[in-house]
């Protein structure tokens, strides 16, 4: 029996890795309904649209849930930060270990939560990629509204390969009549090594007579390279909104697969809103 690939990812496979921890970052910053509470709980809900899979030409929007919760200044757990601790976090420094979840990827194309967009056929003979867990770390250094950050992630099952992400973030927020609005944007390059590229992009002899694509051997490199920016507004001390996009362009094997070239697209593009209510324990 497979496992049914949430629509939280499958849906934008690109921009959902950079809006939410943009969320979970711009809600920190705002303090909203936590006070000096050690525990921060955020839970809610929102519409993505994005690729039904990640180099798809199509696209379809879901309904996910946005859950988040952080102890001090130490530990985070989000959908989009996956679960993680602040071993250093001092001097505009943050370094620490992460685990995050891949969903995976079904040949079937459904999408339990899919509100709108079709269901595609693109992948059928390709296989399913099995869940995978990806464990690592990352080293963040912020110098004012700037801040870059480097996280490398090793899979374990699924596509068991390497995957790392570089981002460069401008944070800021703006006064917005009696409130205050907070906006966050910058590029990111993903890349990764040939395990994951071959897992998610290559078509051997057997795939390619089963779905009609040409035979492809993916092999490492950058995977994509692109800008995402959020705005979230606080409505209360607890309740915010965030609005998010983002624009990813394959590259290398993964834009060079015959699955993007003869099916997608390298270019991806994303966006979504959340309703977000957060509380302190």
């Amino acid at each position: 029996m497979t496992k049914r690939t949430t629509p939280a990812l499958l849906a934008l496979a690109v921009a959902a890795s950079v809006a939410i921890p943009q969320i979970a970052r711009a809600q920190e910053e705002s303090k909203a309904g936590g006070g000096d509470s050690d525990w921060q709980i955020s839970v809610g809900t929102g519409v993505i649209a994005g690729p039904l899979y990640l180099g798809d030409d199509a696209y379809s929007a879901s309904v996910v849930p946005n859950v988040g919760v952080t102890y001090k200044d130490r530990f985070f757990a989000s959908l989009g930060e996956g679960v993680g601790y602040n071993l250093v976090n001092s001097g505009g420094w943050r370094v620490g270990p992460v685990a995050k979840y891949d969903f995976g990827r079904e040949e079937d194309g459904d999408q339990p939560l899919r509100i709108a967009g079709g269901r595609t056929s693109d992948l059928v003979g390709l296989g399913d990629v099995d869940g995978t867990v990806e464990l690592g770390g990352f080293v963040e250094y912020s110098v004012g509204e700037v801040s870059g950050k480097l996280e490398l992630r090793q899979g374990i099952g699924g596509h068991e390969g390497l995957i790392g992400n570089l981002e460069l973030r401008y944070s800021k927020p703006f006064t917005l009549g009696r409130g205050s609005v907070f906006v966050s944007f910058g590029p990111q390059i993903a890349f990764a090594d040939s395990n994951y590229m071959s897992t998610y992009f290559d078509v051997n002899a057997a795939q390619s007579a089963a779905s009609g694509l040409t035979a492809f051997d993916a092999e490492g490199g950058v995977l994509s390279y692109g800008l995402g920016g959020a705005v979230m507004y606080p409505v209360t001390r607890q309740l915010s909104i965030t609005w998010f996009a983002g624009y990813d362009r394959l590259a290398g094997d993964a834009a060079g697969s015959s699955l993007v070239q003869q099916r997608g697209s390298a270019d991806q593009f994303g966006g979504g809103l959340f309703l977000t209510y957060t509380f302190g324990m």
